[in-house]
């Protein structure tokens, strides 16, 4: 009996943990997009800076998805996970707590290779520990990350202000959330090693002949992570300031980030559970396209706000856990899986990356929202032409060989 309660004691913990560090890969930069103006106005950053700001960790991302799997086989997961927690917990010091622009940037590039880290770990960790639940838990972690990015994005604000926090004490408050992630996975640090082991010498000198960078259908999973990724990260940062400029105020838009997350939680859990289950997920893929061009569209006449931010929630969890689920449905192996997910998410979080500063410019170019908004419609048309592609019940297949 004492051994049974120890085991669910350990599951519980380490739900916990999961539920902490899922939270903590979106919510402390998805609260920038709700301050932006707040930062603009006391330190005077322009438009393209304060893209860059927002954009600096999927540049992160791109850079440091690649090479974490080496990190890991040498020190495991526990350890990496807990070092990314101490790193984003560091970075969201140095970004409130540093006077200046110096800080505000080096503690965001810090805080987005913690969390470029964790990203990539996290769900090989729930693959582990959680063998026999992984679709349960993979949801748990999607819908974890989904919340709170919401909450951060909705309630960011109003502590700035009304909590008289200023933007600086509104970051900060993120640090409890790593902190206790810390404290959930610091009894786990004892653990040997044994979570990720080395590849055999003789797996070591093979490698997948023309890599998964020849493989059309990788490109095209790569380029719908992308485009997905194009169309949240820019609504992210920039959707308080169009729906400002169109009369509401900042604290409204940033109540329709919050709506946007939450109305993305449904379908961030089911969409993963529906296209497991389907031969060919052309048509669900498809819907999530369309639901985006809809959206857009209405955004572009400036009425109904409320209907399209419902809509661009509902696009947005579905596209994002549909480009989640693609990494196994569009592989055969667990080895083509983890190259498909390294080059989707390096390459994706990058053209990701540049979108917000790029529509920054523009908006400091042009002095309006409109073409932003119209940047945004063509990349769901984009995104519901490559659904296409994707959608198809087709595998990644690479030929293995031996290094010369």
């Amino acid at each position: 009996m004492s051994i049974k309660k120890q085991s669910q004691r350990t599951w519980l913990i380490l739900l916990f943990a999961i539920l902490l560090i899922s939270a903590c890969l979106r919510a402390p930069f998805t609260a920038v997009g709700a301050l932006i103006h707040l930062i603009q106005n006391d330190t005077g950053l322009n438009g393209t800076l304060s893209g860059l700001l927002t954009s600096l960790p999927m540049f992160a991302f791109a850079f440091i998805a690649p090479i974490t799997p080496r990190f890991v086989r040498r020190w495991g997961m526990v350890r990496m996970l807990f070092a990314s927690m101490a790193g984003l917990t560091a970075g969201i010091l140095v970004r409130s707590l540093v006077p200046g622009v110096f800080g505000l940037f080096i503690g965001t590039a810090l805080l987005g290779v913690a969390i470029a880290a964790g990203n990539v770990i996290l769900p090989s960790f729930i693959q582990y520990r959680f063998r026999k639940q992984i679709g349960l838990m993979t949801g748990v972690y999607l819908v974890s990350m989904a919340l709170w990015a919401g909450v951060s994005s909705g309630f960011s604000l109003p502590l700035a202000v009304s909590g008289h926090l200023g933007w600086k004490g509104s970051l900060l408050i993120w640090c409890l959330m790593s902190l206790f992630a810390l404290i959930a996975l610091a009894p786990f640090l004892r653990e040997r090693n044994g979570e990720w082991k080395a590849s055999s010498p003789e797996k070591e000198n093979s490698e997948l002949a023309g890599s998964i960078w020849c493989s059309k259908l990788a490109w095209c999973v790569t380029l719908y992570m992308g485009t997905q990724s194009i169309l949240f990260y820019t609504v992210l940062a920039w959707l308080p300031s169009m729906l400002n400029a169109q009369g509401l105020s900042m604290d409204q838009g940033g109540l329709l980030l919050l709506v946007i997350q939450i109305v993305s939680l449904p379908t961030s859990f089911l969409a993963p559970v529906l296209a497991s289950r389907a031969k060919s997920q052309t048509k669900l893929v498809v819907t999530s396209g369309i639901i985006y061009v809809i959206a857009f569209t209405g955004l572009l006449t400036g009425h109904w706000i409320l209907l399209w931010s419902i809509l661009i929630g509902l696009g947005s969890g579905a596209s994002f856990s549909f480009a989640i689920s693609l990494f196994n449905l569009r592989t055969n192996t667990a080895e083509e899986s983890i190259k498909l997910s390294g080059m989707a998410q390096s390459v994706g979080y990058l053209m990701a990356a540049v979108a917000p500063v790029v529509t920054g410019y523009i908006h400091d170019l042009s002095g309006s929202w409109e073409a932003t908004k119209i940047f945004l419609l063509i990349c769901s048309v984009l995104l519901t032409v490559l659904a296409f592609g994707v959608g198809r019940d087709h595998k990644v297949h690479l030929v293995a060989r031996r290094r010369s």
